[in-house]
C-alpha cells in the first residue's frame, strides 16, 4: 500500500480513496484483549474443527486451499525505486514476493492460486472494488480455498532503511496484518491473524506481525481466513521480502 508517513502533499495523495486513508501507517496498531471473553473465543468451535479437517483432506487431494492476489499490485522494493515505488514489470513487486509465498506453501503440501492482475493502474482510485471482483470470479472458481491474502507491502518516507528481524540466519522484512473491522468476518479474521502469531511465536521467536484495525472492509468478508498481509516496506530489499516471505509460508501452512 502507498502509505507514505507524514508525507501529506497533494501529489501523493491524489487518487487516494477512502481504503488508502484507513490504512495510514501512523495510527497506533491496536493489540488483542486478553480478557476471558477473548479467550473464550480463541478457542475452537466444532464447525472450525471441522473446516480444519476438511481442509486437510483438500490437502491431501492437491485442491488449492490458499489465494493469493494483490490490489496494489504494482508495489516495489529496493532497488526498484522509481514510480515512486511502483512498477508495471513483476521484478522488485509484491507479486515477486507473491510467487515466494506460494513456493513455501507449496513446498508444506498447500495447493496456491496465486492472481497477478494489476489493479492499481492505470487508476489507483477503486482499486480494491476491481481486486474484489477478481478475488470473488477465483473462489467461485475454485471453491475448496479457505485462506485468502491480498499481498501488500507498506511503506516509509525518506531514506529510512526498512525495519527486519533474522530469521534462521536470513534477514527477513518485519510484516503486518491490517484487519477490516467493518467486516462481518471480522471476529474469524481476527481470531485467524491471532492463531498465525501464536503460530509464529512458537516456531520463530521474535518474528510476529504488527496488528492494525482499521474502520473498512478490505474484500475480508470473503473468508473467515481472510488476511490483508503487508511484507515489508519500500525501504525494505527484495529478498528481505522474499526471506520474510518464506517462513510465513510455514507459518500459514500450520494454521491453515
Amino acid at each position: 500500500m502507498l502509505l507514505f508517513l507524514g508525507l501529506e502533499s497533494p501529489e501523493l495523495l491524489d487518487g487516494r480513496n477512502l481504503a488508502v486513508a484507513c490504512l495510514k501507517s501512523g495510527l497506533p496498531a491496536a493489540g488483542f484483549d486478553s480478557s476471558e471473553d477473548n479467550a473464550k473465543t480463541s478457542k475452537p468451535a466444532e464447525n472450525e474443527k471441522s473446516s480444519s479437517a476438511v481442509a486437510k483432506t483438500e490437502r491431501l487431494k492437491g485442491k488449492p486451499l490458499v489465494l493469493i492476489y494483490h490490489t496494489h499490485s504494482t508495489e516495489s522494493y529496493l532497488p526498484s525505486w522509481q514510480g515512486n515505488y511502483h512498477r508495471i514489470d513483476e521484478e522488485n513487486t509484491v507479486r515477486q514476493v507473491g510467487d515466494a509465498l506460494k513456493k513455501s506453501l507449496e513446498e508444506q503440501g498447500i495447493g496456491v492460486v496465486h492472481d497477478k492482475t494489476i489493479h492499481d493502474n492505470p487508476s489507483y482510485d477503486s482499486a480494491y472494488e476491481r481486486s474484489h471482483e477478481t478475488a470473488a470470479a477465483l473462489i467461485e472458481k475454485y471453491p475448496s480455498v479457505v485462506c485468502i491474502i491480498d499481498l501488500h507491502r507498506d511503506a516509509i518516507a525518506g531514506n529510512y532503511i526498512g525495519d527486519t528481524v533474522t530469521v534462521n540466519g536470513k534477514k527477513c522484512a518485519t510484516y503486518s496484518y491490517v484487519i477490516g473491522a467493518e467486516a462481518p468476518t471480522y471476529e474469524k479474521n481476527a481470531n485467524f491473524v491471532r492463531l498465525l502469531n501464536q503460530t509464529a511465536e512458537a516456531r520463530y521467536p521474535g518474528f510476529t506481525g504488527r496488528v492494525m484495525e482499521r474502520d473498512y472492509i478490505y474484500n475480508q468478508e470473503l473468508s473467515g481466513k481472510c488476511i490483508l498481509l503487508e511484507i515489508g516496506n519500500n525501504r525494505n530489499n527484495i529478498d528481505e521480502a522474499e526471506n520474510s516471505a518464506e517462513i510465513l509460508g510455514k507459518i500459514i501452512a500450520d494454521s491453515v
